[in-house]
């Protein structure tokens, strides 16, 4: 199904990989495996850009290149959006759907607390990083609007606006969007995020939400985080329950205009 792009994968790395498919769950892209005789590789082949809405492989290759001296993020062999396709070092399996233990636990808020602390670069490139949120509102209702009976997706629509815009303010911030314990992977002693897709500069209560909701971490911890340390308990409460409300009404609307 993929044999041109596998030859040029090789031509590109100067080596011949035998690609073997990866389990497609949880993921819209196809996955490969395969080694190069020094260490296993995994190939993205981009899914097309209605299966994977709200993404920009610009935006990505730009927030991997940003972080790519972090020991947490994964190790990119070679990126070409252009060509549609990405191959990375392989870290291990993700984690399971449960909350993450403690030591992984701590080991995540390391990270995104480096994340968030990771300065943020200038001008052109920051346009680049930069994530639209009224942009990607407004491509939803486009896509929502072609619906037979959009009322109630539009309804929804509006109050996720509504959450984000109430939201209270934090500093802008790298941003991974998609926090969840089958993105995080544990191998030889260390946690390494995995998945980017999704990622730019923008508003770190997402990633909050994902801490909270999906890998189980304590409201006090995440509280103790770069970009919400100055909000008072009470207000960063708030805040997280708001998040979360949004996040999800986000996924509703993700799975409905990818469908």
């Amino acid at each position: 199904m993929h044999n041109a792009i596998f030859e040029q994968v090789n031509q590109q790395l100067n080596s011949k990989v035998h690609w073997m498919p990866l389990s497609q769950l949880g993921t819209s892209n196809w996955l490969y495996k395969g080694s190069n005789g020094r260490q296993v590789l995994v190939l993205r082949i981009n899914a097309s850009d209605e299966l994977v809405f709200g993404v920009s492989r610009e935006r990505e290759a730009c927030v991997l290149q940003q972080l790519a001296d972090c020991d947490w993020a994964m190790s990119v062999i070679c990126n070409r959006p252009d060509l549609g396709w990405c191959v990375m070092r392989h870290h291990g399996l993700g984690l399971g759907p449960e909350a993450l233990p403690d030591p992984l636990a701590q080991h995540l808020l390391r990270a995104i607390e480096s994340l968030q602390q990771l300065p943020l670069p200038e001008a052109e490139l920051r346009q680049v990083a930069l994530i639209s949120y009224p942009s990607l509102f407004q491509a939803y209702q486009r896509c929502l609007n072609r619906e037979t009976d959009p009322v109630s997706w539009l309804e929804l629509l509006n109050r996720l606006v509504q959450l984000f815009t109430s939201l209270p303010e934090v500093p802008e911030s790298y941003t991974h969007h998609d926090l969840h314990p089958g993105n995080c992977c544990w191998q030889d002693g260390r946690l390494v995020l995995i998945d980017w897709e999704y990622a730019g500069i923008g508003n770190p209560w997402f990633d909050a939400a994902g801490l909270y909701r999906y890998c189980g971490i304590d409201v006090q911890l995440i509280h103790r985080l770069p970009a919400f340390c100055h909000l008072s308990p009470s207000m960063f409460e708030l805040g997280l329950q708001q998040a979360q409300d949004a996040m999800l009404i986000l996924e509703r609307l993700w799975y409905k205009v990818r469908g």
